[in-house]
């Protein structure tokens, strides 16, 4: 297996994402970071700013600011939980719920580019290999890994 062009096709894949994102927003003014969170919302409108960050791995002073940018923009507005009142439920504005369609229609029609050649089989593999792939990700125990890692390799040096 290719592991070293594994890493830098995902990394292509990131940014050129990112890249067609950014250009599709640009009108809008709206930031690869603000794209994200606006299409998580979407799909969780109510969600607080901490699980907002947590579902996105994302640092929660991130989250805040690209909030604070989105709620100037008049697309996002907060409002402070009804049973905790440090926290703050996130929500969409009328104006933003115009533009669901416009918003995911960017990443539908990236992915529909991506996609151009293959078989509906061949999607639905990629597709589901991409989710499994995140899913692994999300619950890995990152420390643990690292550890394993240098344990193996001071294995395989060799002993003076």
């Amino acid at each position: 297996m290719d592991y070293v062009n594994i890493g830098r096709w995902f990394t292509i894949l990131n940014r050129r994402s990112q890249l067609f994102v950014t250009q599709c927003c640009k009108d809008l003014n709206i930031t690869y970071s603000e794209y994200v969170l606006l299409i998580r919302i979407y799909d969780a409108e109510g969600l607080s700013q901490e699980e907002l960050a947590s579902v996105l791995f994302l640092d929660k002073a991130v989250v805040t600011r690209s909030l604070t940018l989105l709620e100037q923009k008049g697309l996002v507005r907060r409002e402070q939980d009804t049973h905790d009142r440090r926290v703050k439920r996130i929500f969409l504005t009328e104006y933003a719920k115009t533009q669901k369609e416009f918003f995911q229609g960017i990443i539908k029609a990236w992915v529909k580019y991506l996609a151009a050649g293959m078989d509906a089989a061949e999607v639905g593999t990629t597709i589901q290999g991409f989710h499994d792939a995140a899913t692994r990700a999300c619950n890995a125990d990152i420390p643990a890994l690292v550890k394993t890692m240098k344990a193996q390799k001071e294995e395989e040096a060799p002993h003076e």
